[in-house]
């Protein structure tokens, strides 16, 4: 079977039409009436943001929320209505279409992009798909991250400077869209600025200062947002709140299920109780309260082994669920063997799957998309260990791993296929070295 596609025109057709998967998706989900998913979601958090900027100053504002995806949301209400989701709707259908296509692009800049098993992966990929449906930041956040990549590799291989202040650019969005981006100075940076030392003789220290300074805009922003606010001197008040839905489910066995929302009430009381000891407390007293209670939790509450065990299986989730589960709840689709918990033992579940999924094609469906994505971290982990074998590719890797990295370290404990949607793009450039590398042997052996 021939697998590289030659001809420039079945090429073009085949790109695009991969590209169009969120439009599809996206139209489907109209045509059924599932716009919004019944407020499954949390589009009312962030639409509440939206109207007060509009001048509906009854909403409720939360200047916790990073800014980027209410400012996407208030500029389509202000065009074509407020609460208008099926505009909200097509537009993110759009920025799918763009995310695709940077993404197909940056793969033509590593020229790997002409392998139909590699677009079909991309077509294919609900965990990116479905995110353009669902009115939350991660759509925003893959679109500017494929950008992002894109302009990354494009001054990686050409060492035009432009780029890499478009890259800067991306990465400032990026820091203002979600807060999982702020440990890019822990986990990228580092590596690009060695990069830069490495390659860049003439204006590596000017790039070196316009990487740290769009970094420090990013976050200042956000600061200065919260300081605005009432006085408080942090990034985020969301960490915290993050903070207590992760105790929440590694304190279920396993990570399994739903989260246990008697230790959820319990922390949060708790919180609630010292907050209210302090006298106009703002974000910056509460978050570091609400912190302070959660670590003491863990390390006074929760049995050890059991936490170390439901971290390895929540990432195990996060790395290896598919999509679909969420898709299915999305939509109601019966599939009830997929949402028990697996505290009983999750081979016992797993049996019950596959014994149903003789009954029911959904889960049979499940269950084919688990093999394929297990093929595809294996894909994945050996286009990771060829990058670093490559001169050329070395430090691209590593560079676009440790994006993956940071990624994924913030899904600890919330097992949710959401939380590695936003690391696909990524994870798509190693698997699409892979395949290449493979084919290469393959034609060798002929």
């Amino acid at each position: 079977m021939r697998v590289q596609i030659n001809s420039q025109k079945t090429y073009n057709f085949i790109k695009y039409f991969t590209c169009s998967a969120p439009l599809i998706f996206c139209f489907m989900i109209y045509i059924t009436d599932n716009v919004n998913y019944n407020n499954l979601f949390e589009l009312r958090k962030y639409s509440s943001i939206a109207k007060y900027w509009l001048g509906d100053l009854n909403q409720e504002f939360a200047p916790g929320r990073l800014p980027i995806y209410p400012l996407f949301i208030a500029l389509i209400y202000k065009i074509f209505g407020v609460d208008n989701y099926n505009a909200l709707l097509f537009f993110q259908a759009v920025m799918g279409f763009f995310s695709f296509l940077f993404l197909i692009k940056t793969l033509e800049e590593l020229n790997i992009s002409r392998n139909i098993i590699t677009l079909s992966t991309i077509f294919l990929n609900f965990s990116m798909i479905f995110r353009f449906s669902v009115f939350l930041p991660n759509c925003l956040f893959i679109f500017v991250l494929t950008i992002l990549v894109y302009f990354f590799t494009k001054f990686y291989f050409l060492r035009q400077n432009k780029y890499f202040f478009l890259f800067c650019l991306a990465m400032i969005i990026l820091l203002l869209t979600r807060p999982i981006f702020q440990f890019i100075i822990f986990f990228t940076v580092p590596f690009v600025i060695y990069y830069l030392i490495k390659t860049k003789k003439r204006m590596r220290y000017l790039l070196i200062s316009f990487l740290l300074i769009s970094y420090l805009l990013g976050m200042g922003i956000q600061v200065l947002r919260n300081y605005h606010f009432d006085r408080s001197v942090l990034y985020t008040s969301q960490s915290a709140h993050h903070f207590f839905w992760i105790i929440a489910c590694l304190s279920k066995k396993y990570a399994c299920g739903k989260r246990d929302m008697k230790v959820m009430n319990h922390i949060s009381d708790e919180a609630e109780m010292q907050i209210l000891k302090v006298e106009n407390p703002n974000l910056e007293i509460k978050n570091r309260i609400r912190m302070n209670v959660g670590k003491k939790y863990i390390i006074n509450e929760m049995n050890k082994i059991d936490f170390v065990k439901s971290a390895i299986f929540s990432y195990l989730k996060v790395i290896f669920h598919s999509a679909l589960i969420e898709i299915y709840g999305a939509l109601n689709f019966q599939a009830k063997e997929l949402y028990i918990s697996g505290e009983d033992g999750v081979l016992k579940k797993f049996k019950n799957i596959v014994i149903s999924s003789s009954n029911n094609p959904l889960n049979l469906f499940w269950l084919f998309s688990i093999a394929s994505i297990i093929l595809l971290r294996i894909l994945q982990l050996y286009g990771f260990t060829y990058g670093l074998r490559d001169n050329q590719l070395r430090m691209y890797t590593i560079i676009i791993s440790s994006m993956i990295t940071l990624i994924l370290i913030n899904a600890i404990g919330l097992g949710n296929p959401r939380y590695r949607s936003e690391a696909e793009p990524l994870l798509i450039i190693l698997s699409a070295l892979a395949m290449n590398q493979v084919r290469k042997i393959l034609s060798k052996n002929k």
